[in-house]
């Protein structure tokens, strides 16, 4: 199993990963009847979003998404539906594990609730499983929104660094001694981005 890839978050010409969620509204496949195909080990769920704010409002930037189900990226281009009167363009050389690209969406995402970013991941607490959580990187900014509007920023790293030091009590990764039940537990809690600060 790989690490996953995060959606990311453009905020003052900065990137961030997007390492926690509390809310309700992000964006969906399944609501524009795109049907994702986990095609790489890197991203199970088959697509990445990137969001942005524009005068306060979450916005959809971009989509990467897998659609090909037979994972053989054919030159036989397959486009998803126009999403906010954009189309679907081929593979971008960026992320070249994806088979379609949804550029320039700005598609307004109403939600509601907190979003954790990350910058400055500790290369040292990697492993091969899930989403890194926000207690493996240096700068943590929690975001919380109204409908989509930015209601607070927190800058909740120092926050974070408190939960680092209670984690790295115990072991990053499974422990075979823990037995199969524990793993199934350990590998759905790698996947899960709920926080609590």
């Amino acid at each position: 199993m790989t690490a996953q890839i995060h959606d990311s978050f453009l905020f003052k010409d900065q990137e961030y990963s997007i390492v926690g969620v509390n809310g309700k509204g992000l964006f969906d496949p399944l609501d524009y009847d795109l049907r994702p195909q986990g095609l790489c080990s890197a991203c199970w769920r088959g697509y990445l979003c990137q969001y942005t704010v524009k005068e306060n409002q979450m916005q959809l930037r971009w989509l990467r998404i897998n659609l090909d189900s037979s994972g053989q990226n054919s030159s036989e281009f397959n486009p998803g539906p126009v999403i906010n009167g954009i189309s679907p363009g081929k593979p971008h050389e960026d992320y070249p594990i994806f088979d379609t690209v949804y550029q320039n969406l700005d598609l307004t995402i109403a939600f509601n609730g907190g979003i954790l970013l990350g910058e400055g991941f500790i290369p040292e607490l990697y492993i091969h499983m899930g989403f890194h959580p926000a207690w493996k990187f240096r700068t943590v900014y929690e975001f919380l929104f109204k409908n989509g509007t930015i209601q607070e920023i927190r800058d909740v790293s120092q926050q974070v660094a408190e939960i680092r030091k209670i984690m790295l009590q115990k072991p990053l990764d499974w422990n075979e001694q823990d037995g199969r039940e524990k793993l199934e537990e350990w590998i759905k809690s790698t996947f899960r981005l709920d926080y609590r600060l």
